[in-house]
């Protein structure tokens, strides 16, 4: 599962470290989101850590030869989420209906979480990122209890970072150049690497 591809960031920052894995690779910061690109998913993911030592990824997996739009929120504080077991959670953007989601549990460095993924190809996902991008809060349900309540400050700016990231590796994906070769790069290029900067 992509997942583990950012669990050693996950427990850094839970942890309060500042230092990422070198296998991730940054692409930008806005507005308090860390958008990067994890080679074990190839893809480009926005990442934000709550109050409450709550970490939340949205973006890109296309590990299974599908494009697909990847949600993981974790938190040390849900011990008893078992790895492996599907959870139905309620999460609500703004003041929109309230998704269903079936997530998987997840372990990460031994911090619990759910993740799921959505056909990056489908209405459904469309749908959620354009509520993600434009409401300014969600709420996190699992059956009678608020899992968390969370601001989304910034998250329109940070999606559209993940895509334009996302857009970049599989452009230089599908080119004959290395899309990590340490080349210099200048404004006029436009087929340079786009993670050399």
């Amino acid at each position: 599962m992509a997942v583990h591809s950012r669990s050693l960031l996950t427990a850094a920052l839970i942890a309060g470290a500042t230092v990422a894995p070198a296998d991730i690779i940054d692409w930008k910061t806005v507005d308090g989101w860390d958008i990067s690109f994890y080679p074990g998913s190839a893809g480009c993911q926005a990442f934000a850590l709550f109050e409450e030592n709550t970490a939340f990824f949205i973006g890109y997996d296309s590990t299974e030869n599908q494009l697909s739009l990847d949600v993981t929120i974790l938190d040390e504080s849900w011990a008893s989420i078992e790895d492996g077991t599907e959870y139905p959670i309620k999460l609500r953007f703004g003041d929109e209906s309230a998704w269903t989601l079936n997530m998987d549990g997840v372990r990460l460095d031994g911090y619990p979480g759910l993740n799921i993924m959505i056909d990056a190809t489908s209405a459904e996902a469309r749908l959620f990122i354009e509520e993600f991008q434009h409401e300014r809060s969600m709420e996190w349900r699992y059956q009678k209890t608020v899992l968390g309540r969370y601001t989304l400050s910034g998250s329109r700016k940070a999606f559209d970072e993940v895509i334009a990231c996302q857009r970049s590796y599989t452009q230089a994906m599908t080119s004959d150049a290395d899309p990590f070769a340490a080349s210099p790069a200048s404004d006029s290029d436009s087929d340079s690497d786009p993670f050399s900067q």
